[in-house]
């Protein structure tokens, strides 16, 4: 951010003088604001910055968390607040800048860069900053400022339709901002939640990865939240109409799965497309996945699965077999003479959807002579991170706690990482108490985890799911239901 206000050669220079300087010494960071602050000057005039970088730059790093930038569109104000994801939980500490920051806004009106400005206040009016008609507004290029944006509902439907037109108009990373921007605001209850989602329409002629993984990792907690519910259904179904294309796209540009993609980006977003693919029925995923899989067990000593979609080949394959394919993994994993390869079979062994298998896999984790102790917590929190194995896991941990916490519990286990894969899932008052259950049968063990964590996440999701799974169920269903855009 501050990189991009002084310009990259400037910043770079004072980097430069400070290392030079204090090489071989110590230092403190406000040394580093003084070579920047020359570096700045003798490059002014032009760089048109409010103050010095020393009291820019404090805000930022002597106070808690970072603002929210709202910009109104109809009347050019913007203004700025402390963002926290849940406002009635968390409670803003003492600030000696009292949350207010000295932001950098760089910002463009319907595709055209205009001149950055700096929002010093609380709250300040710039009359070019009003839009009207089709014209939008967008804040944050690049996304170089450590802050997020919200607008006025006017300016949001007017990105939204420029997403539906030609999304390429916003630059790909913006688009994988207002996505995040999105989420988190409906999550902070800034904006409504279906905002949030309106956002992933778009995502059926997307085929960047900024955008992509960005909607993915923001849908996981959807995802967590509802897929052991009837919700889960409508989900997957429009989950399937918008990743299908994509999926398509990397077949064809692979020359049917026989090519790597040639830009990096691609290679990981077609790892993106296989898993959501995957994850949500698409039949040709499925299909691909297992035969790619089987034609390994054919040939053992020749894989002919790529290894950068390994990991997730193996998952599918696994998930879409039995047992003779779980079999096939382990004794891969037994004869593995790379590490990183042991590793990835050792959690995807984690997604099969059989139930026995996977308690097979956990009494595993009993036997050192099969599992290493310290690689028990892994497979575990494996299993956990599985629909299907997450009530397998929390029955397994409360039955062996005593063995795993006395012969485990020994600087190789993490139960706080435990009690976080195996609960974070928990949204229903049945689950809470639960939990409150286990936490007095184990509140008396020397180092027992703290369970207030866990506790909180419960209620919080319980409150999330009670209030919104209606109208997610009725949004899923309808976009489910609706034909694809061109």
């Amino acid at each position: 951010m501050l990189s991009d206000s002084i310009t990259e050669e400037v910043f770079t220079q004072g980097l430069r003088t400070y290392l030079e300087e204090y090489k071989y010494n110590s230092t403190v960071y406000t040394d580093l604001w003084k070579h920047l602050q020359v570096a700045v000057d003798e490059a002014s005039p032009g760089l048109g910055l409010p103050t010095t970088v020393e009291d820019i730059m404090n805000r930022w790093v002597l106070q808690m968390g970072y603002p929210v930038v709202t910009v109104d569109t109809r009347t050019g104000r913007l203004s700025q607040k402390h963002f926290l994801i849940d406002p009635e939980a968390e409670m803003d500490r003492p600030s000696p800048f009292n949350y207010e920051w000295i932001v950098p806004i760089s910002w463009m009106k319907t595709g055209v860069k205009q001149s950055p400005l700096w929002l010093t206040t609380k709250e300040a009016t710039n009359s070019n900053m009003t839009v009207g008609g089709a014209d939008w507004l967008l804040v944050n290029l690049r996304t170089s400022g450590f802050y997020r944006v919200n607008y006025d509902q006017g300016n949001w439907e007017r990105l939204l339709a420029q997403l539906d037109t030609d999304h390429q108009e916003i630059p790909e990373i913006n688009r994988a901002q207002l996505i995040s921007d999105a989420f988190n605001l409906a999550r902070s209850k800034l904006v409504n939640f279906t905002l949030a989602l309106r956002t992933t329409k778009y995502l059926v002629r997307e085929t960047a990865y900024a955008p992509w993984l960005t909607a993915s990792n923001n849908l996981n907690y959807y995802f967590l939240m509802f897929d052991r519910s009837p919700l889960y259904g409508p989900m997957q179904a429009y989950m399937v109409k918008q990743v299908e294309p994509l999926f398509n796209h990397f077949r064809d540009i692979t020359a049917n799965w026989t090519k790597i993609p040639d830009k990096h980006t691609d290679q990981y977003n077609q790892v993106v497309a296989i898993q959501l693919a995957c994850k949500n029925g698409l039949k040709a995923c499925e299909d691909l996945t297992y035969n790619w899989f089987n034609a390994w067990m054919k040939n053992p000593s020749n894989n002919p699965i790529s290894p950068n979609l390994r990991s997730t080949v193996y998952c599918n394959g696994l998930a879409a077999g039995g047992q003779r394919e779980w079999d096939f993994a382990w004794n891969m994993y037994k004869n593995a003479s790379v590490a990183s390869e042991a590793e990835k079979l050792l959690w995807a062994m984690a997604c099969s959807k059989q139930p026995w298998i996977l308690t097979r896999y956990l009494e595993y984790c009993l036997d050192s002579e099969r599992i290493r102790k310290q690689d028990a917590a892994y497979v575990i929190n494996s299993i956990a991170a599985n629909v299907v194995g997450q009530p397998l896991v929390w029955d397994f941990v409360r039955a062996n706690w005593d063995y795993l916490f006395n012969d485990y519990g020994k600087g190789s286990f993490s139960f706080e990482s435990l009690l976080y894969s195996v609960t974070r899932r928990f949204a229903s008052e049945f689950e809470y108490k639960e939990l409150l259950r286990f936490e007095k049968v184990v509140e008396s063990s020397p180092r027992a985890p703290d369970f207030q964590q866990a506790l909180e996440r419960t209620r919080v999701n319980m409150k999330w799911v009670s209030s919104h799974k209606d109208q997610i169920l009725s949004w899923f269903t309808e976009e489910a239901k609706a034909k694809p855009q061109p």
